[in-house]
């Protein structure tokens, strides 16, 4: 037997934290740590230096340290050593608080060995540990809101989605039913490549139903068990592009109303300047039209007469564009202003040959305006509809139909011709003051503003129809009346 050659050796292996002990050529303890002597306390008469490697192992199993199988692989290994073969395998051992161990026969130079016991994390709470992790990885994407997907890049085969993406896209077996356009998703695929990462890529994705829809492509590509596997979310943007929609109609609303403010102050200004000269020449012209003239002379006359005439109902249009009297608001039967309106327009028809068409059913409810207004406003719908089919010689009917707008508190009238329309590229400005598409002397420009300008002060709307597929349509929203 022999010792340590120095305190020194004894203090390095007593400082190693796997348990250690070296038994010399005769299979006698030479040397042990601090870490060995602590796991084998319970025989520590029998770990001594001098101690036997038989005795050592028959008093560990005796003592339930170690199980009998451990031992006889243990003593098997020792065997391998002594007769100069490979060093064996580790024995692996599990204890009965379920700690597990692997022991190591390591040979020496002197012809010894020695036995190197290393601690391996406790083998139930590592699997403990995995389940719980598995079950809060689980947990977690069952409950994601995001409809993400993982799918193979090769081939799109899907290899797992959340219920949201189900949801969304349906129980598809492949990612390329995603998208309502396959160019879309090679597209897609060419970005993902370069840099592994794509976001906020628009594409057209298609529902479960089929239906397509507006979306929002982010994605990751990553390695999955030797595989490239795309993980993607699919955002369906159709509420968001809706409510941006809304939001520029609102202000283009705020901005029509800004303009209609400052375009009443000025024709308040100009037709009131106008005013007094033009009754001058209205006046004059009244009395030279009783004067004896000529033939030519007279002729002339009445078309100053009628020029004149005109002036006065531009600014008396003009004036009615600025004046913001009151609203008075009454509780009014729909049919009975169509009606109303129906009587004046006929009283001034030029008779072009034009139909209307009225199609009000009768359980609408009462809506809550100032009729006269109203009443204006359908008037003007009607002459410019009138208007346009006769100088563009195409169209001949006006309808005119209402219904209850389901979920709100507003009825919805329609104002629609089958005449030439509203080119696309002047959609945008037909409700701009002193715009007008007419021939000239035929329109001032202010009718649809006026329109406008009314509706929105009853806390109602009127829109181009853009659904129409021939002729030009008008969509009016006008508030419920209290019951």
């Amino acid at each position: 037997m022999t010792a340590p050659e120095t305190i020194g050796v004894q203090e390095a292996i007593d400082l190693l934290q796997e348990a250690v002990a070296f038994f010399d050529a005769d299979g006698m303890i030479a040397a042990t740590n601090e870490s060995f002597r602590a796991a084998y306390g319970g025989i520590r008469e029998y770990i001594r230096r001098g101690s036997s490697w038989e005795i050592f192992l028959l008093e560990a199993e005796r003592h339930d340290i170690l199980v009998r199988e451990t031992c006889q692989a243990l003593r098997l290994a020792e065997d391998m050593l002594a007769q100069g073969r490979p060093a064996p395998a580790p024995v692996e051992h599990a204890s009965g608080d379920d700690d597990a161990f692997l022991i190591r026969l390591k040979p020496l130079s002197n012809g010894g060995f020695a036995m190197i016991q290393t601690e391996v994390v406790d083998q139930r709470a590592r699997a403990d540990s995995d389940r719980m992790a598995e079950l809060l990885m689980s947990k977690v994407l069952e409950a994601c809101p995001a409809n993400l997907t993982m799918s193979r890049i090769g081939d799109g085969q899907i290899l797992y989605r959340t219920p949201a993406a189900t949801e969304l896209l349906g129980a598809v077996r492949n990612s390329r039913d995603h998208f309502a356009r396959i160019e879309e998703r090679a597209d897609f695929v060419t970005a993902l490549l370069p840099d592994a990462q794509v976001d906020d890529m628009r594409v057209t994705g298609r529902r479960r139903d089929g239906t397509e829809f507006p979306a929002s492509l982010s994605a990751r590509l990553i390695d999955y068990l030797g595989e490239e596997v795309v993980v993607a979310n699919m955002t369906d943007l159709s509420n968001e592009l809706e409510l941006r929609a809304e939001l520029e109609r609102q202000k283009d609303l705020a901005f029509q109303s800004e303009k209609m403010s400052a375009l009443g102050e000025l024709l308040a200004s100009v037709a009131h300047e106008l005013n007094n000269p033009l009754s001058v020449v209205v006046g004059n012209a009244t009395m030279l039209g009783e004067e004896d003239l000529g033939e030519s002379a007279r002729k002339r006359v009445e078309k100053l007469g009628a020029a004149a005439d005109r002036c006065v109902r531009i600014v008396r249009t003009f004036l009615s564009m600025a004046r913001e009297r009151p609203l008075t608001l009454s509780s009014a039967s729909l049919s009975e202003l169509v009606e109303t309106a129906l009587d004046a327009y006929q009283s001034h028809s030029d008779g072009s040959g034009t139909t209307i068409e009225v199609t009000l059913p009768p359980d609408l409810p009462p809506v809550s305006v100032d009729e006269v207004q109203i009443v204006q406003v359908l008037l003007n719908l009607l002459t410019n509809a009138e208007q346009a089919m006769a100088e563009a010689g195409v169209g001949d009917r006006i309808r005119i139909s209402a219904a209850r707008v389901t979920g709100s508190g507003l009825v919805r009238m329609t104002v629609r011709d089958n005449g030439p329309g509203i080119p696309s590229e002047i959609r945008g400005r037909i409700f701009d003051p002193l715009f007008t598409t007419k021939s000239k002397g035929k329109g001032t420009g202010v009718g649809l503003a006026f329109c406008h300008r009314v509706i929105s002060a009853h806390g109602g709307t009127i829109q181009l129809d853009r659904t129409a597929q021939n002729g030009a349509g008008f969509l009016i929203d006008l508030p419920v009346a209290a019951s």
